[in-house]
């Protein structure tokens, strides 16, 4: 491979809501921005996205809730950076047991939070991430499958 070549990666997260609509974002400590809990996909140990989502909600929310069927796969292309596939998995409502029960892993998140999808303040998620966020609330309301493709 050449200096400039490209790779993939894959990552993948679940979307939750409280029982108001709101939905579970968390602070990343080694990003500028808040986003869904989730994270890298382990290819070396064959595990798959839906597997990866369960993993890491465990590991960085202490918490085991069901994590459902898949909302959103997008292909986000980076200049320079290659490529990322991205699954977002339906985590449903967090009923008032799990939502005390979370324990953050404090390595990689600082907080957490519950905000209702249209009142989110500007720059509070990554730009270049709010047509996938939109599509998985989309995918959620509708009971669909999206697919969304953005390239930087």
């Amino acid at each position: 491979m050449s200096a400039t070549s490209s790779h993939l990666s894959a990552s993948a997260a679940a979307l939750f809501f409280d029982t108001e609509g709101a939905v579970l974002i968390v602070n990343p400590t080694y990003k500028d921005h808040w986003n869904l809990p989730g994270g890298a996909v382990d290819i070396d140990h064959d595990e798959t996205p839906h597997e990866a989502a369960i993993r890491e909600v465990r590991e960085e929310l202490g918490i085991t809730p069901p994590v459902g069927r898949l909302l959103v796969h997008a292909w986000l292309a980076v200049p320079g950076r290659g490529a990322q596939v991205l699954y977002v998995y339906d985590g449903g409502i967090l009923g008032e047991k799990d939502r005390a029960a979370i324990v953050l892993q404090e390595t990689e998140l600082s907080e957490y939070r519950f905000c209702h999808p249209d009142a989110m303040e500007p720059g509070l998620i990554p730009p270049h991430l709010t047509k996938v966020w939109q599509a998985a609330l989309t995918a959620h309301a509708s009971q669909t499958l999206m697919e969304v493709s953005i390239r930087l």
